[in-house]
């Protein structure tokens, strides 16, 4: 197999994991792939690799926001950024491994610290329950298309001491996707997975500034 740009393996296997996702019944287990092998391999260590594995089989990784974001080309009004550079691999790489790291982090957050049946609309337990759907959000995952929110909680609700870097855009390098989103199934739905404890800038977020923001998504300063 020849090889593959990161940007190029990534969605490829995206593509081929979302529509697999959306099937109902599919095995849990990722299939022999050479374009994931091929990713896996970037990871210079085993520890490394088996993380990302894990991130990427997991039904409510965003995959086709990561498509979006990280390994989405950059169009300003003076500037183009080609994600196929040869020199942004080791970068693009990182941020992928920083991703699944964050992802897997909160997964085991939820569990340990909330009710993972209650703090969102669905419970993140690997089996599909029915979204919430029928409201003025479509689930489209727009607005959390950001650097950061100031990370205040509802009243009565503590966070982990890490999510406040999480959630204010400290964490990751180049924050471009809130890391408490998360897809489902494959399909092109996206939800919050603290949605019922979300911080309060987010829980302000309503359908006019959804209108707003879906207006303004294709703008570049």
């Amino acid at each position: 197999m020849k090889h593959f740009h990161i940007t190029e393996l990534f969605k490829h296997f995206a593509g081929v994991q979302q529509q697999r996702l959306s099937k109902q019944n599919v095995a849990r287990q990722l299939p022999e792939d050479d374009f994931l092998d091929q990713l896996l391999s970037r990871c210079h260590r085993e520890k490394d690799a088996a993380l990302l594995r894990q991130s990427l089989g997991d039904p409510y990784f965003p995959l086709g926001m990561l498509e979006r974001t990280i390994f989405a080309d950059v169009t300003g009004m003076r500037f183009f950024i080609n994600k196929r550079r040869p020199d942004l691999e080791p970068e693009l790489a990182g941020e992928l491994m920083a991703w699944a790291t964050a992802f897997l982090k909160i997964r085991h957050d939820i569990q340990t610290f909330f009710d993972p049946a209650t703090i969102t609309c669905i419970p993140v337990d690997g089996f599909r329950h029915r979204l919430p759907l029928g409201q003025w959000c479509t689930l489209c995952g727009v607005c959390c298309q950001i650097g950061g929110v100031p990370p205040n909680p509802p009243p009565g609700i503590r966070y982990p001491d890490h999510w406040y870097a999480f959630l204010c855009g400290k964490a990751l390098e180049n924050q471009q996707l809130c890391p408490f989103l998360f897809q489902y199934f494959g399909e092109p739905l996206y939800f919050c997975a603290i949605h019922h404890i979300k911080p309060v800038a987010c829980r302000q977020f309503d359908m006019e500034n959804c209108r707003e923001r879906l207006a303004e998504r294709n703008l570049h300063a």
